[in-house]
């Protein structure tokens, strides 16, 4: 098993540690050592990673910390925390951590918290091929969208969100009575990663929306209030099969 992963700190030192520890592992790919959390997200959206090892240090004035950051990332990709002590262990666990390690860190506990990443995504490739993994429990449906906006984490309920319209680098999110849309620096491709298929549909390169917004559509036409999105010509194959699925009940 290969993963590939990153390494967020603002410690030099402790960033370089990390750097030559994941070169004597073969199985690990670096993809990049961050001290800045914006850069770092800037470069995940382009290619998200496997495993982040992210460090845990008061941030800077309108900055994002450690653990908003892992909130920012795609569920696939997992992390694993650093920190001086343990004063921010339970939380970072409640994040789904995989590993919470105090500094120094050597390179023995470095290589255990390497193995309980490589025993978790080998569980998933389990369950995708239909065999059972007890030791992974069911994630909870996603209820909210955590997105970063004007240097703070806004929790988005998901019902709240009628459709994103994706603008090179950043994303609007347009809610329910909402005078302006969300903007925040996010592609499409990772925000779609982080919505339920179950309840958004992409329709364009630049336009996804939340299916209970939808008040009518044509194979062309998504229509959200008064408001007309277009279909992209690449997508109207998956509208058709959504419309075929409404016409059935």
């Amino acid at each position: 098993m290969n993963l590939s992963c990153a390494i967020l700190h603002a410690d030099v030192q402790v960033s370089s540690d990390l750097q030559t520890y994941i070169g004597r592992v073969p199985y690990l790919s670096l993809k990049g050592a961050y001290a800045d959390p914006l850069e770092a997200l800037n470069a995940y959206y382009d290619n998200p990673v496997e495993l982040y090892f992210i460090g845990i240090q008061p941030a800077k004035e309108g900055d994002i910390d450690g653990m908003e950051f892992c909130r920012m990332l795609a569920a696939p990709t997992r992390a694993v925390f650093m920190a001086t002590d343990h004063l921010h262990a339970s939380e970072c666990f409640r994040l789904d951590a995989l590993d919470y390690l105090e500094s120094p860190v050597s390179f023995s506990l470095f290589l255990q918290a390497v193995y309980k990443a490589t025993q978790w995504f080998a569980l998933q490739e389990k369950r995708k091929d239909g065999l059972p993994s007890p030791l992974q429990p069911e994630t909870a449906p996603l209820s909210v969208l955590n997105v970063k906006s004007d240097n703070r984490i806004l929790c988005i309920p998901l019902e709240e969100i009628e459709y994103i319209e994706g603008l090179g680098d950043y994303v609007k999110i347009y809610c329910k009575g909402a005078s302006r849309p969300v903007v925040s620096l996010c592609g499409m491709k990772h925000i779609k990663q982080r919505l339920p298929e179950k309840e958004f549909l992409r329709i364009h390169r630049s336009f996804i929306v939340r299916k209970g917004s939808i008040h009518a559509l044509t194979t062309t036409t998504i229509f959200i209030k008064n408001k007309e999105l277009p279909v992209g010509e690449t997508y109207r194959g998956r509208i058709r099969q959504y419309i075929s699925l409404l016409s059935a009940v």
